[in-house]
């Protein structure tokens, strides 16, 4: 019972880092942004894991990793993870993973730091020029984060039918 456990946490957490990450590629928010690095998943679950950093992961590291992950599935604290509890997890994560990489876009962008984005700094972000107009909602010249967030479905739609119309 134990192993089953472990595996399903396992394959759970590598779930979760597989979604996070394909959701997270460049491409999905309008390319990469210059000088921005993605480290690949092995390299990031293997830091995860490897707590005393000495280039291998121990039985009781992986175990203790997992042990983690299982302990954030199971909500409800019962001692077992539904697969509800795992399709919540991995929608979370996938969200928070999202979040993050749409604010280090936007932050990349916003040169000045100033909290948003004129039309010289959006060039950083192609369909954001494209459309600053619709996004810069209250038409003050500059797009905010909330109204570059607000606008994503308008800027992943005209995405997907540019992409479709190829």
């Amino acid at each position: 019972m134990k192993k089953m456990i472990i595996s399903l946490v396992a394959m759970s957490a590598g779930l979760v880092m597989g979604a996070t990450l394909a959701h997270a590629e460049p491409d999905a928010c309008q390319g990469s942004i210059q000088g921005q690095a993605r480290e690949p998943m092995e390299d990031m679950m293997f830091k995860q894991m490897g707590a005393n950093a000495d280039g291998s992961v121990s039985k009781a590291e992986f175990n203790a990793f997992n042990a983690k992950r299982f302990k954030e599935m199971d909500t409800d604290k019962n001692g077992k993870v539904t697969l509800e509890e795992m399709r919540d997890l991995r929608k979370n994560a996938m969200v928070g993973r999202g979040m993050e990489h749409l604010d280090k876009r936007f932050a990349a962008a916003d040169t000045n730091h100033d909290g948003g984005l004129d039309r010289e700094e959006a060039q950083a972000m192609p369909y954001v020029t494209m459309y600053f107009d619709e996004v810069d909602t209250n038409k003050d010249g500059k797009v905010t984060r909330e109204e570059y967030l607000a606008a994503m479905p308008l800027l992943h739609r005209v995405k997907k039918e540019k992409a479709e119309s190829f």
